[in-house]
Parts: structure tokens; C-alpha cells; sequence
């Protein structure tokens, strides 16, 4: 996932063959070479859904083995190994061989600190993750956490520094027969084209970031770009006719959202999809959820520990009320509470939420770059219907 920004298949026929790249003047064997137009599916949790018709399946590597990779090869598809490579992970299987000497602060998640990715030891426990995935059949490597540098991670990095190991990331990659993709950093992405197969980012869209990743389309390459808060019908149009290939996805990345942007493949069956803050339709007799919960939302501020959420039940009988959940919220990791509420309104107008949040929750949000926060809303109505909604929203802090 993006660090600290919360961010923290037309039918394609690919043709596997191999390229020699140069990578840090050394001709690599990479196996796959990745199409441009790379239809893509990315599930870090959970069983993973083997049904689409995505080219590729970007799944956890230590999460899944040699005989899921295995089934995802028998039906045709490309497999992407997801590594953490900029911070250690505590529940890793291999995190007591990473020396407290390397381990720096907090990245705001709990059992995650960043690397301290100049020391040696850092990359032969990475390269020891590489070939994991080599030895399980995957084809490439998704690196996370590439972009320490940008952040407070306790070691004096510098970009130069962030480009070295990046750099050294796709050459081992390489110098296994696997492909790689740069993980976010939009900011680097120019210097690191030459070394990577493509480039996969969160949220392009939303932080207006998509152009930066034109040197891998004009170089061929392709770049996919998730998002968990902007509908398709906002995006999919432009990313379309940038060669960038989109899909609206869970911010759980667990396989309960998927709505690709392409179009085309017969064996592609994307998952029913819809307004992620609107409840379902009220079912005959008045049973049922209650109906167009609404959370009114572009973007959080957080002011003096307080945090402000519009709320509306334009169907409501009588009265609305329930509670109001924040939370941090990343792909492959636990969400954290950051407050609740409870509201209760009469009739059908608008309802703002105040929550509180603790010293502790703002001083953890001051270490944040960008904060993507989940606002999950139970509501009951005067008919005793009830149901949830829920969505996504950047938090921003006022000056």
C-alpha cells in the first residue's frame, strides 16, 4: 500500500517470451514481458477468488503458495507476488531475522516500522524474499513501501538513497526471471522506468497524480492504477484514454469490490457495483435496510481533535439514528479505530457528527503524509428497519 498516503481484459492475449533488460548496466532475463494493456486483479486477503478473467492475479506472497500460484497458471494467468520491501512486518514469517539495527520508526501501523534500506542485510533478506517467489512459481513481484524516503522513517534516507535500492529491487528481480513493478512514487517514476516492467499506484486519480507515470506508457509499459474512493464512472473515461488500466477496488483489497475500467473480455465477470455510501432498496412491507443512508463527504478535516461528518436518511420514517465509526483502514492490514459517534435526527434532513479523537489518534495522524479514513454507519429508522453504509474519505488537518 502507499506509505502514509493511504493509499500506507478488450480481449489481451499476452505472449510469454523472453527480453533481456538492462538493468545497473547488466543484461537480465526477465520471462514475462507485461502487455501494456494488462488487465489485472488484486486481492491481498483472504481466499482468493479465482473467478475472473483478469491476465493477471497480483496476490500476497507469503499468504499463498506453490499450488495456488499453480491453479491461477491453469487457467492462463500471469501471477504477481506482493513483498514488502520497505518495512518490517512483525507477523512475517521471517521477522526475527531482521537485526533491531535496521528496524526504524513507526510507520503508524502496529508490528510495521520502516528499513533502514542502505544496509546490506536489508537486501539479502529481500533477495531471500524474491527467490520465495521464484520458488513458487510466480512470474512478478509487486515491491511495497518504496517510497521511505518521503517519510519519517528514522534514518537519514535521501532520494538517492530510494533510487539505489529501487534500482537493486528490479535487478534481483530480473536476475530471477521475474518481472517487477514500481510500487507508487510517482515523483520517481521517470528515473525508474528503465529498470521496471510497469508500475502499479493507488489512487492516481484522486491525488492527480496519473500523468506522472507517462514515461512507462510512452515506453510501453503498463501501469495500473487502483481506486477505492472515486467511482469508475469518474475516472474510467480518462484513465481509458491514457493507456492506464483503472479498477475500483475494496481499500481492504479482500475481494469485496472489483469494477474493472476495460471492457471486452467474455470471460471477464466483474462484481455487481455501487454508490459505496448508499444503503440498498427497501424491500415490500417496510422490512428491510433503511433506505439512501447518504454520508456527505468530499474530504475529512480534523480540527482541534474533532472530525465532522454529514450524515442524511432522506427516506427515513420518522427519526434516524446509530453510530458513526472512523477508522484507518489499509489493504493488507487490521484497520485502527480512530473514534466513534452516535447520532439520532428526526425526519429526513441533514445530521452533522462531531467525534472525538484522542491525543493519542491526533498525534499518530501529525506523523501522516495523506490519510485515508473508512467512515462505517449503522442507522435505524421509527419503522425499526436498519442497515450499514459505508466509504472512504482523505483526512485532511486545518492550519
Amino acid at each position: 500500500m502507499r506509505a502514509l498516503r493511504w493509499r500506507r481484459t478488450g480481449i489481451f492475449v499476452a505472449i510469454q517470451l523472453t527480453a533481456f533488460l538492462l538493468v545497473g548496466g547488466t543484461a537480465r532475463a526477465a520471462t514475462w514481458v507485461p502487455p501494456q494493456n494488462l488487465s489485472w486483479y488484486w486481492q491481498l486477503q483472504g481466499t482468493v477468488d479465482n473467478r475472473y478473467g483478469a491476465a493477471a492475479y497480483d496476490i500476497d506472497g507469503f499468504d499463498n503458495g506453490a499450488a495456488e500460484v499453480a491453479t491461477l497458471h491453469a487457467a492462463g494467468k500471469h501471477v504477481i507476488c506482493y513483498i514488502d520491501v520497505g518495512t518490517w512486518e512483525n507477523w512475517r514469517s521471517d521477522a526475527a531475522q531482521y537485526p533491531s539495527s535496521v528496524l526504524g520508526s513507526s510507520n503508524g501501523w502496529p508490528g510495521e516500522q520502516w528499513l533502514d534500506i542502505r544496509q546490506p542485510i536489508v537486501r539479502q533478506l529481500m533477495a531471500a524474499r524474491f527467490q520465495m517467489c521464484q520458488q513458487k512459481g510466480f512470474d512478478a513481484i509487486e515491491p511495497d513501501n518504496m517510497d521511505g524516503y518521503e517519510n519519517s522513517t528514522g534514518f537519514p534516507l535521501t532520494g538517492q538513497d530510494q533510487l539505489s535500492y529501487d534500482e537493486w529491487v528490479a535487478g534481483e528481480a530480473h536476475s530471477l526471471g521475474l518481472a517487477v513493478f514500481q510500487k507508487n512514487d510517482p515523483d520517481q517514476a521517470s528515473a525508474l522506468e528503465p529498470y521496471f516492467d510497469g508500475a502499479l499506484d493507488e489512487q492516481c486519480n484522486q491525488y492527480s497524480e496519473c500523468s506522472s507515470f507517462a514515461p512507462y506508457l510512452h515506453a510501453g509499459k503498463p501501469v495500473l492504477n487502483a481506486e477505492y474512493s472515486v467511482s469508475a464512472s469518474q475516472f474510467c473515461a480518462s484513465d481509458n484514454a491514457a493507456g492506464i488500466m483503472g479498477a475500483v477496488y475494496s481499500i481492504n483489497l479482500d475481494g469485496s469490490a472489483y469494477t474493472p475500467c476495460w471492457s471486452g473480455n467474455p470471460g471477464f465477470t466483474p462484481l455487481a457495483s455501487g454508490s459505496p455510501a448508499a444503503l440498498p432498496p427497501p424491500t415490500a412491507g417496510g422490512a428491510g435496510p433503511t433506505p439512501n443512508m447518504g454520508i456527505y463527504v468530499g474530504s475529512l478535516t480534523e480540527r482541534h481533535g474533532w472530525v465532522s461528518v454529514r450524515l442524511r436518511c432522506p427516506q427515513a420514517r420518522s427519526y434516524c439514528d446509530g453510530t458513526v465509526r472512523l477508522s484507518l483502514s489499509r489493504s493488507n492490514r487490521r484497520s485502527i479505530a480512530l473514534g466513534t459517534g452516535r447520532f439520532r435526527f428526526r425526519g429526513r434532513g441533514m445530521h452533522v457528527d462531531r467525534i472525538r479523537l484522542t491525543r493519542k489518534v491526533v498525534a499518530l495522524l501529525a506523523r501522516m503524509r495523506r490519510v485515508q479514513v473508512l467512515i462505517e454507519v449503522v442507522a435505524h429508522d421509527g419503522a425499526g428497519r436498519s442497515g450499514a453504509a459505508t466509504r472512504t474519505a482523505r483526512l485532511k488537518r486545518a492550519h
